[in-house]
């Protein structure tokens, strides 16, 4: 009750200590200045499809700048977290995890899609681990809070994030940075382009990281947790005679390092000893390094193209975006989490290709905005998991054999027809009506094996298979209705309905049956005000979400398998404060509150086979009733506070930022164990930033504390003796960057 009492007061007086400024500005004169560092920004956003300002569109959204993105060293999606309410962030495995108002992804099997739909410039990346290295030369980020069934469509349930990089521009321009820091983090960043001929223009930007490791495997003595990345972009822009652009790019992304290896963080059953202390390893003191008879190997490859062509048909806007992107990902650590050579685990895609294909005709007519469009996807993967055993595991000799292998090809293909109507019934009432048909169908052929006589290496062809072109199918219809209220310029209150989907699919690797899509209800009122003359502004949004056949993985013995879990109810509420009480002087805070509890759910836990069942059915079967858990990656209370003062020199501007971020425990399992959660922790970063008419630089220190905490987590096999593995957020890092524009 007291650590409750705590959280809230920590709410509290962030609303506080923003709305006594908020009142105190309210009533200063209309004559107050709107120089720079006097008034908050306006950021414009394509949320709709549309081009508006961010404190137009009645949707929840966060959006930044590039240049905000760059002065609070948001590098990454790992960062955004920082900066959106109700927005978290985790990996295992290498691959990206977002939640949104506790609606994220929990998978760790290939070919999984999370619940957070992630754009670049308008092409949806299907993959959670092919989102790591698009952050660079970027425009601004979306970040749309809630379901976007209609105008996104398939897996946007939690939401959307979308990352629009800087384009081609008409004239010459360009920048250069680069940066260090501890761990010797080199980082250089840059991007050239301008006309190159009549109606014709280009630009090319990259991004280079090396870091050392965060820690050690203290028995080979290698770095882990290190980064070597590589990052290109390059596009074209066309004008198609006077009413026509076409737009060409193309990316390239590559990883290969000692970063993603898991970690051993205790046991997941705590009345059992991990096999690998039994037999006599050992794991290290500290929970930065690892103690595994080999290293860590991380190597993953990405790029895509796409075209993007507009036309001005006089009255209304037709627009098309094809794209093509390929992905390769490897990851090989350890199963055990000792030192003793007991097991690989390997998780792999070999391939994964996506065509997409969208058509977009918008327009307006007297007090009507349109929208209509047509949505194609396909996409093929291969991918699984391989996991080579030592006999010692089961009492056998030091021998070790081929053990456990899954493989498949998952191919979906998916389609959708949308369309939304927004209609000004007076000059301050607009009624929106939206709606998405979608259509998808998977199909999988697939191979497992438990093989515990055939030596390795070398690795032997899979038996026969599981599955071969098995399918399913899933459509749903995904409406919204709206209606915002603008009693003045600067002050919007909206109210709306709207459904959500997530498809259903397969496990690659087992006999399982298909999982069902999952669906979600979910009704928001909020609102939008800027007010004393541009000093405060306001943002606030309350929600409640009826979520129905909800996708969780569960490792039981050496298979991930993903059952439905019934429903939930999640609700909830969300504020953005942004105050200038004096020029030059910013404060902002996003204090946000989240209640999310499994309803109906029964099942067991494969950490705790002797569990007491709560009851028993009319067959006598025992049930394991989950109802009333958190839902995995839903803090209760979170909150971001920040605090900015800026003052002119005689060559430019300084900026001096401080920010806290505090989230409660986070679970990673639908079982809401303790040591499968993460618990709570505030977190500060501080910023000086100089900037000047062509040169810029920046210190900074993230996580000023140096505080450790677990970015995700999950229970090995029983086989393993239910040892706890995860991966860690970043340590405290520091250092400088110095950038140039010409």
């Amino acid at each position: 009750m007291k650590s409750k009492g705590i959280k809230f007061a920590l709410l509290g007086s962030a609303a506080a200590m923003m709305t006594v400024p908020a009142i105190a500005q309210q009533v200063q004169s209309e004559s107050s200045t709107r120089d720079s560092g006097s008034v908050i920004g306006e950021i414009v956003v394509t949320a709709q499809k549309r081009s508006e300002s961010v404190q137009s569109v009645p949707l929840a959204i966060t959006a930044l700048s590039g240049d905000s993105l760059a002065e609070r060293n948001i590098a990454d999606v790992s960062s955004l977290a920082n900066a959106v309410p109700n927005m978290t962030f985790g990996s295992f495995a290498g691959t990206a995890r977002i939640s949104i108002r506790g609606l994220g992804y929990d998978n760790i099997g290939r070919g999984q899609e999370g619940r957070v739909a992630y754009h670049l410039d308008g092409v949806y990346i299907s993959r959670p681990y092919d989102v790591m290295g698009t952050t660079y030369d970027i425009e601004r980020i979306e970040v749309l809070r809630g379901p976007q069934g209609t105008l996104y469509g398939r897996n946007a349930t939690g939401g959307s994030i979308n990352v629009i990089t800087k384009g081609p521009t008409d004239d010459w321009e360009g920048y250069l940075r680069v940066g260090y820091g501890n761990y010797n983090a080199l980082t250089s960043e840059g991007a050239v382009g301008g006309p190159i001929a009549e109606g014709v223009r280009f630009r090319v930007a990259y991004k280079v990281e090396n870091r050392d490791g965060w820690g050690e495997n203290v028995v080979t003595g290698t770095e882990i947790d290190d980064a070597r990345r590589r990052g290109i972009r390059g596009s074209l822009s066309f004008d198609i005679g006077t009413s026509g652009t076409l737009d060409l790019s193309g990316d390239y992304y590559r990883e290969k390092d000692h970063n993603y290896g898991t970690h051993y963080l205790g046991n997941a059953n705590l009345s059992a000893t991990p096999t690998g202390l039994l037999l006599g390893g050992f794991v290290p003191s500290d929970f930065r390094d690892i103690a595994n008879d080999f290293d860590p190997v991380n190597d993953r490859e990405a790029y895509g193209f796409s075209a993007r062509a507009e036309f001005d048909l006089g009255g209304a806007t037709l627009k098309s975006i094809s794209a093509y992107r390929h992905s390769n990902f490897s990851l090989k650590t350890d199963g055990d989490a000792t030192n003793l050579a007991l097991s690989e685990v390997n998780y792999f895609t070999k391939s994964a290709e996506q065509y997409s294909q969208e058509l977009q005709i918008s327009g307006e007519t007297g007090p009507l905005q349109y929208i209509i469009g047509a949505y194609y996807f396909d996409e093929k993967i291969v991918g699984g998991s391989f996991i080579p055993l030592n006999l010692a595991l089961l009492g056998g000799p030091d021998q070790f054999i081929q053990g456990f292998a899954q493989l498949g090809n998952l191919h979906t293909k998916a389609a959708a027809i949308f369309g939304q109507l927004d209609y000004d019934i007076t000059d301050q009432l607009t009624f929106t009506v939206g709606g998405r048909y979608s259509w998808e169908k998977h199909i999988i052929s697939d191979s497992a094996q438990f093989n515990l006589s055939v030596p390795y290496p070398p690795r032997v062809d899979l038996l026969a298979p599981v599955r071969n072109g098995v399918s399913t199918k899933d459509n749903s219809f995904t409406p919204k209705i709206q209606i915002s209220y603008k009693p003045r310029r600067d002050l919007m209150f909206y109210a709306s309905a709207s459904q959500g989907f997530k498809s259903g699919g397969f496990d690659i690797g087992n006999t399982n049956p298909p999982f069902k899509p999952e669906k979600i209800w979910a009704y928001e009122a909020g609102m939008k005000g800027t007010f004393a003359d541009g000093r405060v502004r306001i943002n606030a949004a309350g929600f409640y979400y009826d979520y129905t056949n909800i996708q969780v993985s569960k490792v039981i013995f050496n298979v991930i398998q993903i059952v439905n879990a019934a429903s939930s109810a999640v609700y909830g509420f969300e504020t953005e404060f942004t105050v200038i009480p004096v020029d030059g002087l910013q404060l902002d805070a996003t204090p946000a509150w989240l209640h999310t509890e499994y309803k109906n759910f029964d099942t067991s836990n494969p950490n705790n086979p002797g569990e007491t069942p709560t009851g028993f059915d009319g067959l006598g079967n025992p049930i394991f009733d989950r109802s009333g858990n958190q839902l995995i990656q839903a803090p209760e209370i979170s909150l971001n506070v920040g605090a900015q003062y800026t003052w002119d020199m005689a060559n430019g501007r300084v900026k001096l930022r401080g920010e806290m971020k505090y989230q409660d425990r986070i679970y990673f399992t639908p079982f809401n164990e303790k040591q499968l959660s993460r618990e709570p922790n505030a977190k500060f970063n501080a910023f000086l930033n100089y900037e000047g008419d062509n040169w810029q630089a920046q210190l900074y220190v993230l996580n000023l504390t140096d505080k450790t905490t677990i970015a995700n987590a999950v229970a090995s096999s029983s086989l393993f003796g239910y040892p706890l593995l995860g991966t860690q957020e970043p340590p405290r890092t520091y250092g400088i960057k110095v950038g140039y524009n010409f």
